[in-house]
């Protein structure tokens, strides 16, 4: 009886370390504007949900001697942040894109809060992350998220290190996606404000009597702002396909 009731409560408590700390990184969830009571109460019935799924994985790690199982803890702590960390970085890179879109454009002086916490951001980039962190959950994969973190201790086994190669060649691999994607989403604006600028440049040594910052401005936002609703929709297609690619190598990957 001791022993079944010892493995019963450290089982989940091992669990819920893992998708604690993951529902620590993941966006939306990780959001300030989440109250704390339902970010824990959501990870605690995540890894209740998925106990009996991984519970002979998580089983063996239980009989650890006690300075063992504070070594399983960490490390299946700092498991769960790296996963979670590894689907953030990709929301990171589309509000760096989007950021970069707004200088582009000429909205990079509109400061407001961020939708996800309270950083210094503009409402031409909340036009990109807004619609993309809404369709995360519209498309379900904070689902697939969850089927990740079950999916994660076939790999990623309890207890192991997190350091081992194939895991440092996923995170290699995530980052380069992350930096194909940053390149994708803000490509179309590069070019529209390479062009615009280097044509009104022409114009102002042609003329220079012509205030040409009163004169361009209007063309460079106005402009800016119809490529963004021409692309948007293209933009948030690539992001979500590629956020559902990671989730889904994360979880046969670890």
């Amino acid at each position: 009886m001791t022993e079944l009731t010892h493995a019963t409560l450290l089982v989940p408590f091992l669990i819920f370390c893992r998708v604690g700390a993951c529902f620590m990184l993941l966006p939306g969830i990780s959001s300030d504007r989440i109250p704390v009571q339902f970010r824990l109460f959501a990870a605690i019935g995540v890894a209740l949900t998925i106990t009996p799924l991984v519970y002979d994985d998580v089983r063996p790690a239980v009989s650890e001697t006690p300075s063992d199982l504070l070594g399983v803890i960490a490390i299946e702590s700092l498991s769960g942040i790296l996963l979670g960390f590894l689907v953030r970085i990709l929301f990171l890179a589309l509000e760096f894109a989007a950021t970069a879109m707004a200088n582009f454009a000429g909205y990079g002086s509109v400061f407001s809060h961020s939708v996800d916490n309270n950083d210094p951001s503009s409402p031409f980039s909340s036009m990109v992350t807004m619609p993309a962190l809404a369709l995360f959950f519209i498309s379900d994969q904070h689902i697939n998220v969850i089927r990740m973190l079950q999916k994660s201790y076939e790999t990623l086994k309890v207890g192991s290190a997190i350091a081992a190669p194939p895991n440092l060649q996923l995170i290699v691999t995530n980052f380069d996606t992350t930096f194909k994607l940053t390149a994708q989403l803000a490509a179309a604006l590069v070019v529209y404000s390479i062009t615009v600028n280097m044509a009104f440049g022409f114009l102002n040594k042609m003329v220079p009597q012509i205030p040409i910052y009163f004169v361009s401005t209007p063309f460079v936002v106005l402009g800016g702002l119809f490529i963004l609703l021409q692309i948007d929709k293209t933009v948030l297609e690539i992001f979500t396909s590629l956020v559902g690619q990671a989730i889904q190598n994360l979880g046969h990957h670890g």
